[in-house]
């Protein structure tokens, strides 16, 4: 795929009419000009599925970071997630299969805090053995972003510049009379391009939405909300008693909830959910560190529990709040041309989403 140049203004209303201006197909000619908003995984997955299954479309994917590193830790893919990656690129799906971890043919599911008794176990196995499917795993997200990075054309992803608003310049064709509206992409330097569609792939403070809904990207009237949860985070070399039996548990009590999941070459990831005010990080004391803090707040719980907590170093420890937004159910996820994916229209709480 090429750079989008931003497109000369082809009968926008009240001005001159282009003879010619609207094609009747996408051609090679005149492709379909798409730019997405966001190189997440949900940009880069769309972006790869454009430029190597759609002919004569060209995809442009703007990101505000200057360059990528990695960051962030492992996710789950559900087998409809990964069967999607198989359907679309063989070669692409056995380079995360290499990366992989399987947990969906081992036990998961949700038990007791205290007791430490199963409340349920989910069979994630079953269903997908039976649709011949993979099974669900966890990867490295910075993995997972440098494969679908390396699948796309040089240039398709341009760092340092990102979709700070958009407008639609709404003409009408002289010949056919029918009204076409292409779009005006804004990017942070002030520069603009122009494209046939603008996908939102933003993330949940996204500018897309803000632009759409004509609405803030943050703070009041942006529909994101503080979740009532803060979460501490931990990634450790670990060896579990149950390794190779169970892929993740979830240990739940009142307000609190601890899950624990096997992410691989011998290493484990764990999540505690304290349901606190925002800004507790700065406002709560941890005078002894974040462990000796958290083995006081699971005091009693599982065994589990309490010993990948002793086995984790204060510097594997993170926190941070969580953020929500409520369904969408009752508003659009697109205006025209332009459509919301991801988090930027439906953001999940991290053990919610797949």
């Amino acid at each position: 795929a090429t750079a989008i140049a931003e497109p000369p203004t082809r009968s926008i209303l009240g001005g001159e009419t282009e003879e010619d201006a609207w094609p009747d197909e996408v051609t090679a000619e005149r492709p379909l000009r798409v730019v997405i908003a966001g190189a997440g995984v949900g940009g880069l997955t769309l972006a790869n599925m454009l430029a190597s299954q759609c002919p004569h479309v060209e995809v442009k994917v703007f990101e505000k970071t200057s360059q990528f590193r990695r960051f962030g830790g492992p996710i789950q893919l559900a087998s409809n997630a990964m069967q999607i990656f198989r359907a679309m690129d063989a070669g692409m799906y056995g380079e995360i299969e290499r990366k992989f971890t399987w947990t969906g043919n081992l036990t998961n599911g949700i038990k007791d805090g205290v007791r430490d008794e199963w409340y349920s176990r989910f069979d994630l196995a079953t269903p997908a053995s039976s649709r011949e499917m993979p099974f669900t795993g966890v990867i490295e997200r910075p993995d997972l972003q440098s494969i679908l990075l390396d699948h796309l054309p040089e240039g398709v992803v341009e760092n340092g510049r990102a979709v700070a608003s958009y407008a639609q310049q709404c003409a009408v064709d002289a010949e056919s009379n029918s009204r076409e509206c292409p779009v005006v992409v804004e990017l942070s330097d002030g520069s603009r391009v122009g494209a046939d569609v603008l996908v939102g792939a933003d993330g949940i403070w996204s500018e897309v939405r803000a632009t759409m809904r004509d609405e803030p990207a943050k703070g009041q009237g942006s529909g994101v909300s503080y979740s009532g949860y803060t979460v501490f985070a931990g990634e450790l070399a670990y060896k579990a008693a149950d390794n190779g039996e169970v892929g993740y548990k979830v240990f739940i009590g009142p307000n609190q909830y601890f899950v624990i999941t096997d992410i691989g070459n011998a290493r484990y990831q764990w999540y505690a959910f304290l349901a606190r005010p925002p800004n507790s990080a700065e406002t709560e004391p941890k005078p002894d560190g974040p462990r000796a803090y958290l083995e006081g707040i699971f005091d009693g719980w599982s065994p589990d529990v309490l010993h990948i907590l002793a086995a984790t170093r204060d510097d594997e420890i993170e926190q941070r709040d969580l953020y929500d937004r409520p369904p969408s159910t009752f508003r659009p996820w697109h205006d025209g041309p332009v459509a919301l994916l991801g988090d930027a229209v439906h953001a999940m709480m991290p053990n919610l989403g797949q």
